[in-house]
């Protein structure tokens, strides 16, 4: 394709504008894909960090990526995805290898449930550092109930046959 002999000078204005633009618009998706990878690392490294720490394993429903359904999907703790096929071979991606619609599908999916399954065990644990408090306190009301002077004063305890 040539240009016409006849090109205003207009034209070519118009056709190096257009260029401008067309560059401008490749430095903004340059820029715009930089910044995702930093903010998918990020994000990545600060949610692998609770993760961590829960120690959660979590199914995600295939569908989410597109799979389907008698493939099984566990999210592990490292933020792994294991990836279990029917014929029972599994593979295994990271989550920050994900497409930014699959992160984002399967951030919406799993935080819910983090959120549950943290929120049972803060319930848990709380349940049992509550009965230990309790326990204490009663144990604590024994007359000497301090260990040391228990095995000094209590003449009870005979040392025989050992």
């Amino acid at each position: 394709m040539s240009a016409p002999d006849n090109a205003s000078p207009d034209d070519l204005a118009s056709a190096v504008k257009a260029m401008d633009d067309l560059v401008e618009e490749a430095i903004q998706i340059y820029e715009l894909d930089k910044e995702k990878t930093n903010i998918t690392d990020e994000l990545y490294n600060s949610l692998k960090v609770i993760t961590n720490y829960l120690g959660f394993s979590i199914d995600v429903d295939p569908q989410i990526l597109n799979l389907p359904q008698d493939i099984r999907i566990i999210l592990m703790p490292s933020l792994d995805l294991l990836i279990i096929k029917p014929n029972f071979k599994s593979e295994q991606k990271r989550l920050d290898q994900l497409n930014l619609d699959e992160i984002s599908n399967i951030l919406k999916f799993i935080i819910p449930n983090i959120i549950n399954m943290a929120r049972s065990d803060r319930i848990l644990k709380s349940q049992k550092v509550s009965f230990m408090r309790e326990a204490t306190k009663r144990l604590k009301r024994l007359p000497g109930s301090n260990v040391e002077d228990m095995i000094v004063t209590d003449t009870a305890l005979q040392v025989d046959g050992i």
